[in-house]
């Protein structure tokens, strides 16, 4: 018994033994055949990216050694200084969404700052104004700048309409490769006809190029999908985002070999009128080749130089009395999208879009690169993004002053139609039916308005002496004073109000009367007691 419990134990460890070291081993094997594999995931902007539009921006320079400040309101330009940060003469500030925003002495006092060193940047665009006001940037009336018209799509059809006729032009175009199929099909059938013998040989030839072609338009149709799974993998992350289908416009800055690259995809271009020579605009009139080739020399986008604002420039030639020279000068527009100009000791640059430095946008292309160049490196930079929007009343009645006027007229109409015109309106109250106590109330005040309340004092008082002679005939013969004696042991009331209430003629009034009623009520109950 001993050594078959020993068997029975030593086999249980040996199992035991044996399912740990296969454990082991598929572990290693595993671990071994595992293949580790990182991989980024996108969280998305942090907190203060959400807020802060320009944080990337503020980093970025401040790696660089310049303080940078995003200010949500445009209160640095009327008191120079923000939470007791006072705005330096060598400071930058890059207004965004400044388009209609700046006041007569607000831009003087801006333009004064420039000329004493410091350096703004500026757009032409806010999205909160627009173009539908008749107002004028002062900024951009200034340097002789306007915004290019809206480019309206020559296709007037609505949306469903170039939808069906895209599935026309696609079924149409699948069509006709089978028509064609057809065509040859029929040609063929009658050159079999003529010549049976010449197509024995033919159809072998013919047979042997249509696989050949066949398979090289299967390999060229398979290469083709690989390579646009091939781009399509290889896309950068900033593909969309930086609108890299479309050229990046390039501007030329000065000590850069190259132009920099920037991406204005998404803003209008504003058009600079020049104040140019006739030679210049003989010029302009070259053909398109040429005015290509010199535009890549030196392309229209390239910064123009000035001491002054383009309005000064005009009113010094004025006041100098070259009128004959100023005949010769014409005004020249030229579409850009990025202007430079030195103003005194500080300069002023103007931009189509000034959000290619938002955190979605200043890591294309050379957006950084071109800020770094734009700001005064000895100063601080300063984002104010301006939220000054228009009310909602504003809104309502630029986008629907037609229905707005027909709610007030519409609103007027109910107030006349519920105003009172003649006096309050009379109400008939239903009420319920009255109970016997009002009628007989009404019938005794009718009674004493016409003075015929003696009537009801007059049968009360017969029924009383009629019942006081019926029960006590000893008192048929007696006074008017022994009969109220009598009364007043009986019911308890004072022999005067008695004799007042039995024989008293004089009850003008109603609190007499009431009185009066009352003490015969209770001295007919006495009798009535008596009696039973």
């Amino acid at each position: 018994m001993s050594s078959s419990k020993n068997l029975s134990v030593r086999q249980r460890w040996l199992l035991l033994g044996a399912i740990a070291l296969i454990l082991i081993g598929a572990g290693y094997w595993w671990y071994t055949q595992l293949e580790w594999e990182e991989k980024e995931v996108d969280l998305g902007y942090s907190k203060e990216a959400i807020q802060n539009d320009f944080l990337a921006a503020e980093i970025f320079l401040r790696k660089h050694g310049i303080q940078a400040t995003t200010v949500k309101n445009l209160s640095l330009l009327d008191k120079h200084s923000w939470r007791n940060i006072q705005l330096g003469a060598q400071d930058t500030i890059v207004i965004v969404n400044g388009y209609k925003t700046l006041s007569e002495d607000r831009y003087d006092s801006l333009y004064e700052w420039v000329e004493g060193g410091g350096t703004l940047i500026t757009s032409t665009q806010n999205p909160f104004v627009g173009t539908h006001t008749s107002e004028e940037d002062v900024l951009l009336s200034d340097f002789n700048i306007e915004l290019a018209p809206e480019e309206k799509d020559e296709d007037d059809r609505d949306a469903l309409e170039r939808l069906a006729d895209d599935l026309e032009e696609a079924v149409d175009g699948k069509s006709k490769p089978d028509d064609e199929e057809d065509s040859d099909d029929e040609t063929t059938d009658s050159n079999d006809n003529r010549d049976e013998t010449k197509e024995s040989s033919a159809n072998k030839t013919n047979s042997d190029s249509a696989d050949k072609v066949e398979k090289t338009t299967d390999t060229t149709k398979s290469k083709n999908k690989k390579n646009k799974k091939k781009a399509e993998e290889e896309k950068p992350e900033n593909y969309y985002r930086c609108s890299m289908a479309e050229p990046p416009v390039e501007i030329t800055f000065a000590g850069e070999e190259k132009p920099l690259a920037f991406d204005f995809s998404n803003s209008r271009q504003f058009i600079y009128y020049d104040y140019a020579e006739p030679d210049e605009e003989q010029d302009s009139d070259t053909p398109e080749d040429e005015t290509s080739s010199e535009q890549d020399e030196n392309p229209a986008t390239e910064t123009p130089e000035e001491d002054g604002s383009f309005r000064e420039s005009l009113e010094a030639a004025v006041a100098s009395g070259e009128s004959s020279d100023n005949e010769n000068y014409q005004y020249r527009g030229k579409h850009e999208n990025l202007l430079y100009f030195d103003i005194g000791d500080g300069s002023i640059t103007i931009t189509s879009d000034n959000h290619i430095w938002a955190n979605h946008r200043i890591d294309c292309h050379d957006h950084a690169y071109g800020l770094w160049r734009l700001v005064n490196p000895e100063g601080r930079v300063w984002f104010l993004v301006n939220q000054d929007a228009p009310s909602l009343a504003t809104i309502i009645w630029r986008n629907a002053s037609y229905g707005v006027l027909a709610a007030l007229l519409a609103l007027v109409l109910w107030l006349w139609a519920k105003s009172l015109r003649f006096g309050p309106v009379l109400v008939i109250e239903q009420t319920g039916r009255r109970s016997l106590a009002e009628h007989i109330y009404a019938s005794a005040m009718l009674l004493w308005r016409k003075q015929e309340h003696p009537q009801l004092l007059g049968l009360l008082r017969k029924e009383i002496l009629d019942r006081l002679d019926d029960q006590h005939p000893n008192l048929a013969q007696a006074t008017q004073d022994e009969r109220a004696l009598f009364l007043q042991e009986l019911a308890g009331i004072n022999a005067a109000d008695i004799q007042k209430a039995l024989y008293s003629i004089a009850l003008r009034h109603p609190q007499d009367f009431a009185a009066a009623i009352a003490h015969l009520q209770t001295i007919r109950k006495q009798l009535h007691g008596s009696k039973l």
